[in-house]
């Protein structure tokens, strides 16, 4: 949209010799290209083109976000941005006022706005975002399908007034909302205009293929009273499927939605209900009396009494009053009226609770969209005319104070120089309607509060009496010559948008909106739970007396001035809609009726302003504390002593001239400076940043790091206190246990067990191994050993006497103990075995059966066996390592097996002890555990058989190895076989 050349001035504030006719032919020309939105500075004039322009999808957002105003063309998208970006950099409220007669486009406007304002959101936290995105937009279709109807100026005119707050995060993303509306037409329900249709509601619930006709007895091509000659359409039923899908996007239950569409079709029945009288007097209810209880929930007897009669409560007595014929209606019509209006007001409650801000989340900032009624003339304008337009021109004095009187005001109170403009301000005619005693609405409550009843005429009366003398006011009775008003029904006020003439027809009763309590209790009984929720006062007791409500115009009097209020805190943006034709067709210009909106919406006048104007006006301090990054004179801190000098200096330095300086406030005449002055601060913000938080990083590090070395310290003292308890604890189990400890107390986290454990046993083993003289240390190391493999189950095994050792070097137990230490000597060198642990002469038995005396030795490293006189080596060593088992039975037989499995042949040895000694094994065994852990380090297998028979393996083959009974008779050699079976014969056993 960028790249298509401009048509026309996008700005009015540049428009050569302004005036009104070059204004709406700047317009019209701009209408004609389809370039219908137009600048008034920050104000946007959008005329509405009847017709889909292709400006609003993806592409055409990317092109106005993040953009300024006067850079990009006009589009309603850069207002909706502009509002969003001072939300987001300044943290201040804002709100978009969209204004203009019925039929110009001001709901299409506040969609667009809202889409835009959805769309432009940050990817975190996105699913949530896009929830809140789409209830928000889908809450749309809902109001427009029960608040907005077709009238003669407008296929889809909103017949309520909506203010919408959405509720931003400190990211600038929406989490929330809230919706509030103003003064449902609801009188529309009961009577149309010709032409119009009512609240689209109706006529979707009536469309093709729908279930609920066939439900409530329904029929989409049936005529029914309440809709006037209109018909539904295909495009109703498209509609009646997006109002489904927008409930269920916004968490309706579906019993929920079943219940609305109930109430819709009860109140369409209620308008066919009929009423006659016999001939005794008696009320007769007719007409499709079992559907329409049947969609209220309500029964038939109940019914039929609260449309025949009513219950008063006089003097604590109850009092039945039967109804006339008129009566009657009016119940009918009065009921039909209150249950859609509520329904309309319930539905909007549900909205609010699917889109307000999460508990506990922060939704402090805020951008209000306001889409309120337009300005409107028909043929016969009644009490809602009235309210509507008495609402724009609340608006429109708002419009004149915040944009031009105000503006005005400040610069001849700031001491600028300035050309005053001169503007009409309609503040009288908002006191025409609104003064306290003397107002229109004032007039209305006083004969509302009469006991007696007051008719309409008598009314009119009253206000011709009271206002006689104002300009804006007249009527039939006031100027007798003119006879386009009706005597005794018309009157009319000279609003700001033109002559409005107004029939008092009806103003008493819609203005009392009074409902009578059987009415209200027979809804309350209602069997549709959402219709008994939406009237909680039918369950009040019929005796119970209540305070009068207010009148309708003081209520919508009153959410005026609130919405009024709530305006004024806020930033404002106007988007004013003006509609080319009363015939909603496109290309076509209407130029009497284009020129009448343009001037009353004071456009012109807001273009001088703003020409003669500044585009911003901001407190010193306010200006400072922005901007003074800008400049090294003003940051950090300026040295002087005022704000207005240091704006002074901060401007001089950035060389900025279009400004002057009022008492309080600078004000700057163009907005290129202020965005200049914005991207400037933008560009130096990162920094900022980045330098804030490295100081506050580096302040909660400091801090951490002081609460941490505290800690540590608390810590360090429990933990210390806690171990010296702990000792203490070891220390009274030693005592009690007399240095031994039987069991240890539980420890406190973080204290070495383990280690504390081990210097106890290290501490015991050096009691142990006091009495020991040193030398005996090593053989005491053996003999645990031992005593660890064998586990007391072999009784002997020499734990009493002196181990040796090398029993072959002992010239008494080897007379060629000479002869030995030499070869052992030569063994050494050559074959680097190691030091002599064990050694003795044994018998040993082979894989081929044969028996043979050998020597064997055993080393730091290996098992070696030795020729038995030459003690030389035999075959290569065994390593120790190499070792799998070693096998030994549980009596006193000598009988060893070290089994080796990788050779795939065992030792089987008979070990031969010296003459004062009986055993051997155990000192072996001692050897060779201890050795095999110490290179190792993991325990020897040995295996004590408590039986006769054990196994071994010689040549690749398993054989048994057993004592002999002890009955045999004695045997000359160690080992004797017989079919595989190896059998040793103890020293004893041997003659």
């Amino acid at each position: 949209m960028t790249t298509q050349p401009e048509v026309g001035v996008p700005d009015f504030v540049l428009l050569d010799n302004l005036t009104t006719d070059k204004f709406i032919e700047n317009l019209h020309l701009r209408f004609q290209h389809n370039k219908i939105y137009t600048y008034i500075g920050e104000v946007l004039v959008s005329v509405n083109p009847y017709k889909t322009l292709d400006i609003y999808g993806a592409q055409h957002m990317a092109q106005y976000r993040g953009r300024e105003m006067f850079e990009v063309a006009p589009h309603v998208y850069a207002v909706a941005d502009a509002c969003q970006r001072v939300l987001r950099q300044q943290g201040r409220d804002t709100c978009v006022l969209i204004s203009g007669e019925s039929g110009a486009g001001k709901t299409e406007a506040s969609k667009f706005i809202m889409k835009y304002i959805a769309a432009n959101t940050t990817q975190v936290h996105r699913e949530y975002i896009d929830r809140v995105k789409n209830v928000l937009i889908q809450s749309n279709s809902i109001l427009e399908t029960f608040g907005n109807a077709k009238t003669n100026r407008n296929d889809n005119s909103s017949r309520f007034g909506k203010y919408m707050d959405i509720n931003f995060d400190y990211k600038g993303d929406p989490v929330g909302g809230h919706i509030s509306n103003y003064l449902l037409e609801k009188s529309r329900v009961v009577g149309l205009q010709p032409g119009e249709r009512n609240f689209h509601a109706f006529y979707q619930l009536l469309s093709t293929n729908n279930a609920y006709t066939k439900k409530f007895g329904l029929n989409s091509s049936a005529v029914y009273k309440i809709l006037g000659n209109e018909r539904t359409t295909a495009q109703d039923s498209k509609l009646y499927s997006l109002t489904n899908s927008a409930f269920n996007a916004l968490g309706f239950a579906p019993a929920v939605v079943d219940d609305i569409w109930s109430i819709v079709a009860g109140v369409i029945l209620l308008g066919e209900l009929t009423f006659s009288e016999t001939g005794e007097g008696q009320l007769v209810v007719g007409g499709p009396v079992r559907a329409c209880v049947n969609a209220l929930g309500v029964s038939e007897a109940a019914l039929r009494s609260a449309l025949g009669g009513r219950v008063l409560a006089a003097g604590g007595e109850l009092v039945s009053k039967d109804h006339s014929l008129v009566d009657a209606h009016y119940t009918r019509l009065a009921l039909a009226k209150a249950a859609y209006d509520r329904l309309f007001t319930w539905i909007v409650q549900q909205i609010n609770k699917a889109i307000e801000v999460p508990s506990g989340q922060w939704g402090g900032t805020l951008i209000g969209v306001l889409d309120i009624y337009g300005f409107e003339i028909f043929e016969t304008n009644s009490f809602e005319q009235f309210c509507i337009n008495y609402c724009n021109e609340k608006l429109q004095q708002l419009f004149i104070e915040l944009v031009l009187k105000q503006e005005q005001e400040e610069y001849a109170r700031e001491g600028i120089q300035w050309t005053p403009v001169a503007y009409f301000n309609n503040r009288i005619i908002c006191e025409l309607v609104e003064a306290p005693h003397q107002g229109i609405i004032a007039i209305m409550d006083e004969a509302c509060l009469n006991p007696t009843k007051i008719s309409d005429q008598q009314l009119l009366e009253a206000m011709d009496k009271r206002l006689s003398g104002h300009k804006h006011y007249t009527s039939r009775q006031l100027t007798p010559i003119d006879k386009k008003l009706k005597h005794g029904v018309d009157f009319r006020i000279t609003h700001y948008a033109g002559d409005v003439t107004y029939a008092i027809t009806g103003f008493m009763d819609k203005n009392k909106d009074s409902l009578w309590q059987d009415l209200k209790r027979l809804l309350h009984s209602s069997d549709v739970a959402s219709l008994r929720d939406m009237w909680p006062e039918g369950g009040t007791n019929i005796q119970k007396t209540s305070k009068r409500p207010p009148s309708a115009a003081t209520l919508f009097r009153s959410s005026m001035s609130a919405l009024v209020q709530g305006l004024q805190t806020k930033e404002p943006f106007y988007v004013r809609c003006i509609k080319p034709n009363s015939l909603q067709t496109p290309n076509t210009w209407d130029e009497q009726l284009v020129r009448h909106q343009v001037a009353y919406l004071g456009l012109v006048e807001n273009v001088r302003v703003r020409r003669a104007g500044f585009a911003s006006r901001q407190r010193y301090d306010r200006f400072l504390k922005r901007y003074k990054m800008l400049s090294q004179y003003t940051w950090p801190n300026f040295r002087g002593t005022s704000d207005r000098d240091a704006v002074m200096v901060l401007l001089r330095d950035l060389q900025v001239t279009d400004v002057q300086f009022g008492h309080t406030k600078l004000f700057i005449r163009s907005a290129k400076t202020i965005h200049g002055l914005e991207a400037a601060r933008a560009e130096l913000i990162p920094s900022i940043v980045v330098l804030l938080q490295k100081l506050w990083r580096g302040t909660i590090a400091r801090r951490r790091y002081k609460k941490m070395k505290a800690a540590l310290t608390i810590y360090n003292a429990w933990k210390r206190y806690k171990f010296r308890q702990y000792i203490s604890s070891l220390q009274s189990e030693l005592t009690r246990g007399r240095g031994v400890m039987k069991s240890w107390p539980s420890a406190p986290r973080g204290v070495a067990v383990a280690l504390i454990q081990g210097a106890y046993r290290r501490w015991r083993a050096y009691l142990v191994l006091k009495p020991v003289p040193r030398d005996q240390w090593h053989q005491l190391k053996l003999k645990i050993s031992a005593a660890s493999a064998l586990k007391s189950r072999r009784s002997h095994w020499g734990a009493a006497r002196l181990w040796k050792g090398d029993y072959l070097a002992d010239q008494t137990y080897n007379d060629k103990a000479s002869v030995y230490r030499s070869a052992l000597s030569s063994l050494q060198r050559s074959q680097n075995i190691g030091k002599a642990l064990f050694s003795c002469r044994v018998h040993k038995f082979n894989r081929h059966n044969k028996l043979a005396e050998r020597c064997l030795l055993v080393t730091t490293s290996a098992i070696c066996k030795l020729d038995a006189n030459t003690f030389k080596l035999l075959k290569k060593p065994t390593p120790i390592t190499e070792v799998g088992a070693i096998r030994v039975m549980s009596s006193e037989a000598q009988l060893v097996v070290v089994s080796v499995p990788s050779a795939r042949n065992d030792l089987v040895l008979g070990l031969v002890c010296p003459h004062d000694q009986t055993d051997l094994v155990g000192e072996l065994i001692g050897v060779l555990a201890n050795r095999y852990h110490m290179l190792t380090g993991s325990e020897a297998i040995v295996e004590v058989e408590s039986g006769a028979t054990t196994r071994c393996t010689l040549g690749g083959k398993h054989r048994a190895l057993q004592l002999p009974a002890s009955e045999h008779a004695p045997v000359q050699t160690p080992f004797t076989h017989a079919h595989n079976v190896i059998t040793y014969h103890p020293a004893s056993a041997r003659a």
